[in-house]
């Protein structure tokens, strides 16, 4: 467990001082119940010393609180979750301010569009999943074509053909795709369910799919947009992770696919951000 401290001056180490107190004290409580815990305070940036600690012990993950601040306000105000996920080399669990906080990780929901990135995040969650005895469900949510882009800027008797079928046609294929990823995992000895839905939310509808299947995570992928980029751009896993019941997998799109770690490397350690 890490706290980083902020000093006001160079000589005042009051805050220090108290976020040993206070990590001392969640150490002694987590230890009571079997945990095995080792609590570290730092003085500094947080970002840059989480980070920091999670090379040095060789950490399989982060797993650290979110605000869940949105749009502008996140840009003007910065993130060290922002700043974690993008400089670090391991997946990160985000866990919502207010959120629910799982017991056990029984069940993971991983959402899946195709991407590189997503099977990634796929290759994390069967890991975690051999690694805890989880379930896995896959879930794909598809995006019906906006009638509006082919209404205008054109008038109704030179619009551009529809055909409505199209929307069908793209919702088979995902089933078809999101089928022989369940086949596959099974095959592994993994116990899958999968949900394909169409909906123009595409953050909101992850979400509900979490919530009634009563999933303890959810695994994704996403390029880990910060500042303005991620405020005008917005981002599937931005939304998910602000709105989600459950802890969020984040595992960075850019970076060299990370295994999660097995039961044997579970055993080395995890660091968590208090």
């Amino acid at each position: 467990m890490l706290r980083v401290a902020t000093e006001s001056t160079p000589d005042d180490h009051v805050a220090t001082h108290e976020a040993g107190q206070s990590i001392e004290r969640i150490a002694a409580d987590l230890a009571s119940s079997g945990v095995e815990v080792h609590p570290v305070v730092r003085e500094g940036d947080a970002a840059q010393e989480i980070i920091h600690l999670s090379r040095f012990i060789g950490a399989d993950l982060i797993v650290m609180r979110t605000r869940g601040r949105a749009g502008l306000e996140r840009a003007v105000f910065g993130s060290v979750a922002e700043e974690v996920l993008k400089n670090a080399d391991i997946p990160l669990v985000l866990v919502r301010h207010g959120g629910r906080c799982s017991t056990a990780v029984r069940k993971l929901l991983v959402r899946l569009d195709g991407s590189p990135g997503a099977a990634v995040a796929l290759r994390t969650a069967v890991d975690t999943a051999r690694a805890t005895g989880a379930s896995i469900k896959v879930v794909q949510v598809v995006e019906p074509i906006p009638i509006q882009a082919f209404a205008a800027p054109y008038d109704a008797a030179n619009a551009p053909f529809y055909d409505p079928a199209w929307d069908d046609d793209a919702l088979a294929n995902a089933r078809v795709y999101v089928d022989a990823v369940a086949a596959r995992l099974r095959s592994l000895g993994l116990s899958v369910e999968v949900e394909v839905r169409m909906a123009r939310g595409v953050a909101a509808t992850i979400v509900d799919m979490a919530e009634q299947a009563s999933a303890d995570m959810i695994v994704m992928s996403t390029q880990a947009l910060t500042g303005p980029a991620r405020a005008l751009l917005g981002s599937v896993a931005d939304a998910v992770v602000r709105t989600a019941p459950c802890p969020v997998l984040l595992v960075h799109r850019a970076e060299r696919p990370h295994a999660a770690p097995d039961s044997t490397t579970l055993n080395r350690g995890i660091a968590a951000s208090t």
